[in-house]
C-alpha cells in the first residue's frame, strides 16, 4: 500500500487564524486537552511573532524560524509555520510528561503559558478546512484524489488515507466509518512531514452510498476527533453528487422542506401528492445544512455552513429575504419562539436570532467542536451537544448564557440530540455499529445508554421523538428504529427499511407519518407512524416534468427555481477598457440584491454544470459601486469601472442575491464585452 504525500492537506493549518489568550492544542483537532509529544501542535494567541514564515523542510523542520524559538518544559520545539497570531509546532520527543512552561520567544517580546503533555493524549485528525472537523483530510490511497468514494468501477475494493498527529506508530489503532470498523492496512509515519501520521484503511462494502458520515479512530485506547466523508455508489463517485443533509416539516400543512447541500438549495416536497413542489435557492456555494421552522410555519431558517449565515425563508412565497451573519460553520438550528439558535461548528458558538428584526442578539460561547440543538418552549432552554469535548451546554435563552455544563464523557463523540421529559437523548454514530445513544437527565447529569441498531450494521445518527417513541436513522445500515422513549416501556422495538443513506428525520403530524430524507438514494421515505410500515418513496430531486436528471447532478432544478433571478438585458453591453458606464441591468427577481459581478470570459451556464456549487470569481479588473434596485425587483443600476488593464473579450454578468446568482449564458442576455 503506498503512502501519500501529505503536505498539501497539513498546511491547511496555515490559514486559520485565531485572535485569543495564549493556548496550545492538537494542531489538527484544535483539542486542548493534552498533546502527545512527537505530535503537532498549533499555539494561538497574539503578537506571537511580526511576520509571516513557513518552513522550507516540514519534514525536518528548525527550532527558529522568522526569529521566533518556542520551548516546551525546557525542550525546544520544531517550528512549521509562525504567524502574530498562530504558530504550527512539533514537540519535541523528549519534552518532559506532565504540565509544562511553554515559553515563545520572538522580536514582540516573551509569552508564556501552559501545556499538558502526555503520552495518552487524545489523537487528532486533520480536516480539509484546519477546523479539526466536517470534511476530512482524506484521500483515495491508490488515485490520491480527494472528494467523495464508493466502490472500484469493478466492485473492489476502495482504500482511503487518513492523517493525523498523535497516533502510536507502534500499536495499531482502529478506525470507524458511520460506526462500522473499517480494516486498518498500514499505520506510520506520512513521507512530508514531521509528526504526521497516515492510516491506510479499507473501505467496508456495506457502508457504500451512505452519503455523509463520520470517521473516528481510536489509538492507545483514546478517541479522535470525528471528521467526514462522502460516500456514494460508484456511478456517482466521481462527483459529489446531490447530498440532501437535512429536513423539516412544515406545521398544518403537508409540507417538507430538504435541503441540498451541494445544489444549494431547499426543495419544498408535497408528501400528499408525493412530488417536489418548488426549489428555493440560495447563494452558490452556501453549503446548505441544518434547517429549521417556526411552530405558525411562515417562515424557516436555514445554515449556509460555508458562508457563515443563515437564511430566512418566507414560506407563503418560499423565497428568502434575507441572510444574518452567524459565527463560521454553522451546522444546526431550532427555533423556539422569535428566536432562532444556529450553532457554529467551527467558531464554537450559538448565534441566538431575534427574527423579529433579523438580528443576532447574542453569540454564546459553548463547547469545542457544537454539533446539533434541541429547545424546550416551556423553559425558553437550548441543549447544545458538543462533539468534540463530549460536554452538553443548556443555554437559558432568556438570559443568553450557559447555565450548566453536563459531561457525556470526554471520548463521548455525540452528534444529535432530541430532549422529551426531563431527559436529552444524545446518538453517537462513532460509538459502533449498533446505534449507541446516551440518555441524559437534565437535572442530575447521570446517564443511562442504550443500543438502537438490532442489526447492527452502523451508529445511529438522526432522531426525533413522537408520541412516546424516538425514531433514530441507521445511516449506514438503511434502517430507521422505532424505539420506546422509555426502555422499560412494553412498547415493542421496531426496525424499518427505508433507502440508502438516512440522513434526516422529520415528522408530517397532519398526515401522522415519518419522513426520512436518505442522502445516497436522494429519496424520501414516508412511513405510516400507526403501523411502521413504508407508504411512498419520493424522488427528491425529480422536479422536471420529463424526470430526475438522477446522477448527473447537474443543478437543473435550480435553473429552474422561479425564484432565481434573471438578467434579460443589459445597457450598454460593452465599453472600453480604462472607461467607466452607468449600467442597467433589466429581468426579474432583482429585490435584495447584493451586489453585480463579472466573470471571467462567457463560457455557458453555471447550471449546467457538474458537482458541489461554487461561488462566482469576480475579474478584479472591473470595480461596481452604487448598486440600486427598483422597487419592483425588475431593474438595476450601477456604476461600473473597468480598469486599464482590461482584457478585451466577453465577460458573464451575475447578479447576486438572497435567492442565489442568475444563470449566465443565456442567449447572450447576461454578457458583457470590454473593447480595446
Amino acid at each position: 500500500m503506498k503512502k501519500v504525500p501529505a503536505l498539501a492537506i497539513f498546511f491547511t493549518l496555515a490559514s486559520a487564524a485565531f485572535a485569543q489568550n495564549l493556548k496550545v492544542v492538537n494542531a489538527a483537532s484544535l483539542s486542548a486537552v493534552s498533546v502527545a509529544p512527537n505530535s503537532i501542535i498549533s499555539i494561538m494567541g497574539n503578537q506571537l511573532s511580526s511576520s509571516a514564515e513557513t518552513a522550507q523542510n516540514p519534514a525536518s523542520p528548525p527550532t527558529t524560524l522568522g526569529g521566533v524559538t518556542v520551548t516546551i518544559g525546557g525542550s525546544p520545539a520544531s517550528l512549521f509555520y509562525v504567524s502574530p497570531t498562530q504558530i504550527n509546532a512539533l514537540v519535541n520527543p523528549a519534552t518532559p510528561l506532565g504540565t509544562q512552561n511553554v515559553v515563545i520567544t520572538s522580536s514582540r517580546g516573551t509569552q508564556t503559558g501552559t501545556a499538558s503533555v502526555s503520552t495518552t493524549a487524545p489523537p487528532g485528525l486533520f480536516s480539509l478546512s484546519g477546523s479539526g472537523m466536517r470534511n476530512g483530510a482524506i484521500v483515495d490511497a491508490q488515485t490520491f484524489t480527494t472528494g467523495v468514494f464508493g466502490l472500484a468501477p469493478d466492485n473492489s475494493a476502495t482504500f482511503l488515507a487518513l492523517f493525523g498527529t498523535g497516533i502510536s506508530v507502534t500499536t495499531a489503532p482502529t478506525v470507524t466509518i458511520g460506526g462500522v470498523p473499517a480494516p486498518v492496512l498500514f499505520y506510520g509515519p506520512a513521507p512530508c512531514c514531521a509528526g504526521l501520521e497516515q492510516v491506510n484503511v479499507q473501505l467496508p462494502s456495506t457502508v457504500a452510498s451512505a452519503g455523509r458520515v463520520s470517521v473516528a479512530l481510536t489509538s492507545n485506547g483514546q478517541v479522535s476527533n470525528t471528521v467526514q466523508v462522502v460516500l456514494k455508489a460508484q456511478s456517482s463517485a466521481q462527483f459529489p453528487s446531490r447530498e440532501l443533509a437535512s429536513l423539516a416539516y412544515i406545521p398544518g400543512t403537508s409540507l417538507l422542506l430538504s435541503t441540498d447541500e451541494d445544489d444549494d438549495v431547499v426543495r419544498v416536497i408535497d408528501a400528499s401528492s408525493k412530488t417536489v413542489k418548488q426549489v428555493i435557492t440560495l447563494p452558490e456555494g452556501s453549503g446548505l445544512n441544518g434547517i429549521a421552522v417556526n411552530a405558525a410555519g411562515t417562515l424557516a431558517v436555514v445554515a449556509e455552513s460555508d458562508r457563515g449565515k443563515a437564511a430566512v425563508i418566507d414560506l407563503t412565497k418560499f423565497t428568502v429575504t434575507t441572510e444574518i451573519a452567524t459565527g463560521a460553520g454553522p451546522v444546526a438550528v431550532a427555533i423556539v419562539g422569535s428566536q432562532a439558535i444556529v450553532v457554529n461548528q467551527e467558531s464554537d458558538t450559538v448565534s441566538v436570532i431575534d427574527l423579529g428584526t433579523s438580528t443576532v442578539q447574542k453569540n454564546v460561547p459553548v463547547g469545542h467542536g457544537p454539533e446539533a440543538v434541541a429547545v424546550d418552549a416551556t423553559s425558553k432552554t437550548a441543549y447544545v451537544v458538543n462533539e468534540a469535548d463530549g460536554t452538553l451546554d443548556v443555554i437559558d435563552l432568556t438570559a443568553l448564557a450557559v447555565t450548566k455544563i453536563l459531561s457525556i464523557g470526554v471520548s463521548t463523540r455525540g452528534e444529535a440530540i432530541a430532549v422529551a421529559t426531563g431527559f436529552a437523548y444524545v446518538t453517537v454514530p462513532s460509538g459502533g455499529p449498533d446505534g449507541m445513544v446516551l440518555m441524559v437527565n437534565l437535572s442530575t447529569g447521570a446517564i443511562t445508554s442504550f443500543k438502537a441498531n438490532p442489526s447492527q450494521d452502523g451508529g445511529s445518527g438522526a432522531l426525533v421523538i413522537y408520541n412516546g417513541r424516538i425514531y433514530l436513522a441507521n445511516q449506514t445500515g438503511s434502517t430507521v428504529t422505532a424505539y420506546p422513549l422509555s426502555p422499560a416501556s412494553s412498547i415493542p422495538i421496531a426496525q424499518i427499511k427505508v433507502d440508502l443513506g438516512p440522513r434526516a428525520l422529520a415528522i408530517d403530524t397532519k398526515d401522522n407519518l415519518l419522513a426520512v430524507s436518505n442522502e445516497g438514494s436522494s429519496t424520501i421515505v414516508l412511513v405510516d407512524l400507526a403501523t411502521n410500515q413504508v407508504t411512498a418513496h419520493i424522488n427528491a430531486v425529480n422536479t422536471s416534468s420529463t424526470g430526475s436528471d438522477g446522477d448527473q447532478d447537474d443543478h437543473s432544478d435550480r435553473g429552474r427555481s422561479p425564484s432565481l433571478p434573471i438578467v434579460t438585458k443589459i445597457s450598454p453591453a460593452s465599453a472600453k477598457a480604462g472607461t467607466s458606464v452607468a449600467l442597467t441591468i433589466t429581468g426579474k427577481n432583482f429585490t435584495g440584491a447584493t451586489g453585480v459581478v463579472f466573470v471571467g470570459s462567457a463560457k455557458g451556464s453555471s447550471t449546467s454544470g457538474r458537482g458541489k456549487l461554487s461561488p462566482p470569481q469576480p475579474d478584479t479588473a472591473f470595480t461596481v459601486s452604487n448598486v440600486k434596485v427598483s422597487s419592483d425587483g425588475t431593474q438595476i443600476t450601477a456604476n461600473v469601472t473597468i480598469a486599464s488593464t482590461a482584457q478585451a473579450g466577453a465577460r458573464e454578468v451575475r447578479v447576486t442575491t438572497p435567492n442565489g446568482e442568475s444563470p449566465t449564458g443565456i442567449s447572450g442576455t447576461a454578457t458583457f464585452t470590454v473593447t480595446q
